[in-house]
């Protein structure tokens, strides 16, 4: 597996209670299927992404206080024209995350209605604990969830409004929701101007499918 790079490997630390510093990074959410890993580190258009591990050996699961800090939507990525969500995370320690993943997967869809759930809470930038995981079906995606403390946070009716379109097939509608949402989470922001980096294609690998 790819090694990470220093700052990956600081990363890894802080959320597992390290030392810490002030780096910029970029993440994929589950790249590869044959891992148990979520968290992958982008290290450029040439070389495989990393994927973060605790130095146990077991995959880095959670984000522990990050606060969002901006929220927005890329087009047209890499060469098969992905739609992406882009997140940009501030960790405890000072580091910019810019977390990546297509629009409509069921990660996006997870987090998105998280964000919701807090935005309705009356704070969407407060400090929260990020959770993903892997699901056992054949294509594995990789499901989110945030809580603050030990409260599960989420919007239960941008929930049942996704579940319903899944569950009609309509990936039309799903993807209107998700833009809808999106939208409402931006406007938090919308006196701050959020620079969008996009993800390397290196990000194409089946995230879509899920």
């Amino acid at each position: 597996m790819t090694m990470l790079s220093t700052t990956g490997a600081a990363l890894v630390e802080e959320f597992s209670g390290g030392a810490s510093g002030e780096v910029d990074m970029m993440i994929g959410i589950g790249l590869v299927k044959d891992t148990d890993a979520v968290f992958f580190e982008y290290l450029g258009d040439d070389e495989e992404p990393a994927a973060l591990m605790r130095k146990t050996g077991k995959a880095l699961t959670r984000m522990s206080n990050v606060q969002l800090s901006g929220i927005d939507i890329a087009e047209d990525i890499g060469e098969f024209n992905s739609t992406k969500l882009n997140l940009f995370l501030t960790t405890g320690g000072g580091r910019t995350l810019l977390v990546t993943s297509g629009l409509t997967t069921i990660w996006s869809q997870c987090v998105v209605t998280c964000l919701m759930g807090l935005l309705k809470g009356g704070d969407v930038t407060v400090p929260f604990h990020l959770d993903t995981w892997k699901g056992t079906s054949k294509m594995r995606p990789c499901f989110a969830a945030i809580r603050v403390g030990d409260t599960k946070i989420s919007d239960n009716e941008l929930y049942e409004l996704l579940a319903d379109a899944r569950s009609d097939g309509d990936k039309q509608k799903v993807e209107t929701l998700m833009r809808n949402a999106v939208s409402q989470l931006r406007s938090v922001f919308a006196t701050e101007e959020v620079s969008v980096t996009a993800a390397p294609a290196l990000k194409e690998v089946d995230t879509d499918l899920f």
